[in-house]
């Protein structure tokens, strides 16, 4: 083969440079944080993985092998069975994750926050991951938040059926449905929480609680999106992206996941994201 695969991402030196860079910063940023490595390859669950696995083989027992798609799954599937886990527990890691479209192998520095339902864990971790970004070089930060659980009643109130054009930012499609409209206008400052608090006032705990965050960070511009949906299924509360003027695409994303354990049988609560590493090297 005398090509390379556009699927295939191949680093070089300089990159691979910067990459061992980030990960010395996230050894000193989070030093409070216990580093776990886990396998990239997994046996198949479709309860944890869905319909699209990666699938690379299988065991003689018929069992299929896939690689890892999701490292905050990958974790609470192995946390979950740790019987003697001491809680809050604070985890960081760094590894790959691999995705059948775009780039098949992609790389990430993540935290999590276990077993602390507070709006404390949620600034900590906010902090601690715009901090290293920070570190490593990315000012002039932009933290836009969310919280899924208003999107999530409204959806239920007018069918599940427009999330799709939600995830799509469709005004046209929304037009005769004004909550879900006012949702995807609420994108700005304050001023667009105290507004859609006014109109919704039975949204007023979450939106207080994006507030109180808020106000409790140092050194991003913050920004929120009420009509903002992760990418993953299992989020039920605060959700984030940190955005950097130079990167089209968020470089870190996260937020509140505390049904995640729950449905492996452990009543844990956790906060937490990643940063995706790909994207820093395009600055």
């Amino acid at each position: 083969m005398k090509f390379i695969p556009p699927q295939e991402r191949f680093f070089n030196f300089e990159d691979s440079e910067k990459l061992k860079d980030f990960f010395i910063k996230a050894c000193e940023s989070f030093k409070n944080y216990r580093f776990i490595m886990l396998p990239s390859i997994e046996v198949y669950s479709h309860e944890l993985y869905g319909d699209k696995p990666f699938i690379i083989g299988n065991l003689l027992d018929g069992s299929l092998l896939c690689l890892r798609g999701d490292w905050t799954v990958s974790l609470a599937r192995f946390l979950s069975l740790q019987r003697d886990l001491s809680l809050p527990l604070r985890v960081f890691y760094w590894g790959n994750v691999f995705s059948k479209t775009g780039s098949l192998e992609s790389y990430q520095i993540g935290v999590e926050l276990l077993g602390d339902p507070s709006l404390e864990a949620e600034v900590e971790v906010l902090q601690k991951i715009g901090d290293y970004l920070k570190a490593c070089g990315f000012e002039e930060l932009t933290l836009s938040l969310g919280h899924v659980a208003i999107v999530e009643e409204l959806l239920k109130r007018f069918g599940l059926s427009y999330k799709q054009a939600l995830l799509e930012k469709n005004f046209s499609a929304l037009h005769h449905v004004p909550p879900l409209r006012d949702l995807l206008l609420a994108h700005g400052g304050l001023e667009v929480i105290d507004d859609f608090e006014k109109k919704y006032p039975e949204f007023y705990p979450y939106c207080q609680r994006l507030r109180e965050i808020a106000s409790k960070l140092k050194g991003f511009n913050i920004v929120f999106d009420l009509s903002e949906i992760r990418p993953k299924e299992y989020y039920t509360g605060l959700v984030f992206e940190f955005f950097h003027p130079k990167i089209g695409y968020p470089i870190a994303g996260g937020g509140r996941y505390d049904g995640l354990y729950k449905n492996l049988g452990r009543d844990i609560c956790a906060f937490g994201g990643a940063v995706y590493l790909d994207l820093l090297l395009e600055v």
